[in-house]
């Protein structure tokens, strides 16, 4: 991810979770579901956590 465009990530990520909530709507409420659901999150919020650390080092070093 560390050369692909924020914005395109950010795109990305909120076409994957638009699908996933149509994916897993009406599926049963388990454990399997629900550990696949939040693997799908979690992965979603590194993804977003990667572009805000991004984002803070470049702000940072404009600064200087």
């Amino acid at each position: 991810m560390n050369d692909k465009d924020p914005r395109w990530v950010c795109r990305e990520i909120a076409a994957d979770m638009k699908r996933d909530a149509a994916e897993f709507d009406g599926k049963p409420f388990d454990g399997r579901t629900v550990a696949e659901y939040f693997g799908n999150q979690g992965a979603a919020i590194a993804a977003l956590a990667l572009i805000v650390e991004k984002l803070l080092a470049g702000k940072g070093e404009g600064e200087k």
